[in-house]
């Protein structure tokens, strides 16, 4: 999955077709502008910045939304759109602030795939998405992407769980 996302160069061949058309991803903003997002299997590794704070890790990959006049970023926007992230995929967490290696496996998951979704992908995958968190969340995350998947968007799960 890292090669479709454009994250990994190995010596991976085959074709990619996307609306009918083939292309070809050489990097992952590249797979990022054609509309594809990817939640990665280590979200410690590669899916979160632990220092950061829980709303910092939702935004960092669309910070240019938020950018004002003079390069300033629209702080009211960005408040606005992480409260709605967390609200949404209900992110349990005491502040937006904290930092989100605080959070549970589970929250820290739910906020990768806040992060991923603002990039408003036609294409989700999501690699181990319930890896190392509890069962009550893996519920959640299995739910809310039975919900994407319903209103439209392609999903490609990758797990080694069963169900």
């Amino acid at each position: 999955m890292q090669c479709l996302f454009g994250a990994y160069r190995g010596r991976w061949q085959g074709n990619i077709v996307l609306k009918g058309q083939p292309v070809a991803i050489n990097d992952c903003q590249q797979a990022m502008a054609l509309g594809i997002a990817m939640v990665p299997e280590d979200r410690k590794k590669d899916g979160i910045v632990p220092v950061m704070s829980v709303a910092q890790n939702i935004t960092l990959a669309v910070l240019d939304r938020f950018s004002g006049l003079f390069s300033s970023l629209d702080d009211a926007r960005e408040q606005d759109v992480i409260r709605q992230s967390i609200a949404h995929l209900k992110v349990k967490t005491a502040s937006q602030d904290l930092a989100i290696a605080r959070l549970s496996g589970g929250n820290q998951q739910k906020a990768v795939l806040a992060k991923r979704l603002l990039l408003n992908p036609d294409v989700l995958i999501l690699d181990e998405p319930t890896r190392g968190i509890d069962i009550g969340a893996k519920y959640k995350i299995y739910k809310f992407i039975n919900q994407l998947a319903k209103k439209g968007m392609a999903i490609i799960v990758i797990s080694s769980e069963l169900p």
